[in-house]
């Protein structure tokens, strides 16, 4: 069973993008679903992921954050 979670990497942030590029690389294969990014491209990378809760909970606490899609299911257009 997988659950939906989401992602949010600042761009002024080095060791944000370094934390979700780790993750990313080593978990890319447990995600059932993983947006684009939906940000304006100023500030923040945002993404909507899908995965295990075990793969959700791997996630670097600093990258998660709340959106429509984490608790509500509604992914971003």
């Amino acid at each position: 069973m997988t659950q939906p979670g989401s992602i949010s990497v600042g761009l002024d942030a080095p060791d944000e993008q370094a934390a979700f590029d780790d993750r990313l690389n080593r978990g890319k294969a447990k995600l059932a679903f993983i947006s684009n990014n939906y940000g304006c491209g100023w500030c923040v990378h945002p993404c909507d992921v899908e995965a295990s809760k075990e793969a959700i909970d791997a996630i670097p606490e600093q990258l998660r954050t709340m959106s429509d899609w984490s608790e509500k299911g509604a992914r971003s257009s």
